[in-house]
């Protein structure tokens, strides 16, 4: 289903080599978390949080079936646990995310961001590749060497989608244990420290 009868288009682009590592080093998913991948092409970012953190339960969305067919064959070689379902991520509901991935585009996050507003739970981590939450503020920035795929947005649901005086310290503390704060640069992690006072 779509939006207000508008229906996204986001090009598949393979996420590259280096993002995906930087991205299994940024993750600290508890056992039984809940991970999504959005839009997850074929698959191999919820493949290798499954192989990384086989305690933590993967579910890949994705709305092409040719797609959705590579992501399953994918995950059968690599023998990852992963859920690959054929959905439009902007009709299922990922209420019980822990942890969502998103590599779309800043429109397609601007047309997103009501229902993860309203769906995600406070502490649920999102981190977007390359294109921002509009009006969000990101806890934490990564920026890998090479010229594309080469940002990380972090978000924390209940402090990056509210106004200052809004913000909600449980929700960052929460939102701060599935994320290896090791893994971010010296700067990122002074500004985390500076969030929580």
């Amino acid at each position: 289903m779509s939006i207000f009868g508008f229906q996204p288009s986001v090009p598949w682009v393979p996420t590259r080599d280096e993002v995906v590592e930087k991205l299994l080093e940024l993750l600290k998913p508890q056992p039984g978390d809940r991970v999504y991948d959005l839009g997850c092409g074929d698959g191999r970012i919820a493949i290798a949080v499954a192989k990384r953190y086989p305690d933590a339960h993967v579910r890949c969305l994705e709305i092409r079936q040719d797609l959705v067919e590579k992501a399953k064959a994918n995950a059968r070689d690599k023998k990852a646990r992963v859920e690959i379902i054929r959905a439009d991520f902007f009709s299922y509901n990922i209420g019980d995310a822990d942890i969502v991935y998103m590599y779309l585009l800043t429109s397609v996050n601007q047309k997103l961001r009501p229902k993860l507003e309203e769906e995600l739970k406070p502490g649920t981590v999102v981190v977007t590749l390359d294109f921002p939450i509009p009006e969000w503020s990101e806890v934490a920035r990564v920026e890998l060497p090479r010229s594309w795929q080469r940002t990380l947005y972090v978000y924390i649901v209940g402090y990056s989608d509210r106004l200052p005086h809004e913000r909600s310290q449980e929700a960052l503390l929460r939102g701060l244990q599935r994320i290896n704060l090791e893994a971010l640069p010296e700067p990122e992690r002074g500004r985390i420290k500076s969030l929580l006072g």
